[in-house]
């Protein structure tokens, strides 16, 4: 059993190390704090064929060093590693799962996963299942609807609802998407910047535009300037 894991919290990097252990006492069990510590990328014009590194099992923080303006697995499998992937990670919100499961995880488990759950998870996926909490699979469900013609729906035209203070709190994300909105930048220019798949950002914007009541960006922002929502959130714009 070969075992990769890979995060940037020393803490967490070793309990895990120690639960995986436990669950595969015989495990060859390499761990990483940074994707920048992977095998250097070989240049796909020398005509050398790329080194293929296979983990039966590879369990990866989501927002890991070395994967700016990427996403993990895309920085894992450019660099030859390959093998089931399991994302534990501190957030636990569906659009962060969405981001994940899209990428390519076979797994998404929040930190806050019990340590028995987490094992009986990451043995599900090292045998070649997948993995999604109740409480995440059912806010997923429900975004459903939020997936299919997004753009249309963002600037889709209705009575304006009452102006005022968002119908609930946006968050730290929203934030961030928020001030970028304000500047003009399109969906792919806030991707970059924030480290998002696109999805993800028309995803936030939609329920910005929702705890906002706006029809569409402009109104948004509009609405957020108002509320004084946009001169804090300027100061939350970098990743």
């Amino acid at each position: 059993m070969k075992i990769l894991v890979a995060d940037d919290h020393p803490l967490f990097r070793d309990a895990l190390e120690l639960s995986i252990r436990q669950a595969w006492p015989d495990a060859e069990i390499g761990c990483i704090g940074s994707l920048l510590e992977l095998p250097a990328q070989g240049d796909p014009d020398d005509g050398a064929p790329a080194a293929v590194f296979r983990y039966d099992l590879i369990v990866l923080d989501w927002r890991m060093p070395g994967a700016e303006g990427s996403d993990p697995i895309s920085v894992l499998r450019r660099s030859g590693v390959q093998g089931p992937v399991a994302v534990v990670t501190g957030a636990e919100d569906a659009l962060t799962a969405l981001e994940v499961l899209r990428c390519g995880a076979e797994a998404f488990l929040p930190k806050t996963t019990p340590r028995r759950i987490l094992a009986q998870a990451l043995r599900l996926v090292a045998e070649g299942g997948s993995f999604v909490p109740k409480c995440v699979a059912l806010d997923l469900m429900q975004m459903t609807d939020l997936s299919l013609d997004i753009d249309e729906a963002e600037e889709e035209e209705g009575p304006p609802a009452e102006e005022g203070a968002p119908s609930s709190p946006l968050t730290d994300r929203e934030q961030q998407v928020l001030s970028m909105l304000a500047t003009g930048a399109t969906n792919k220019e806030i991707g970059r910047h924030l480290s998002l798949q696109e999805v993800t950002v028309k995803l936030h914007t939609r329920r910005i535009l929702r705890k906002l009541g706006a029809r569409n960006r402009t109104d948004a922002v509009r609405r957020a300037q108002q509320a004084g929502l946009l001169s804090r959130s300027l100061n939350e714009a970098s990743p």
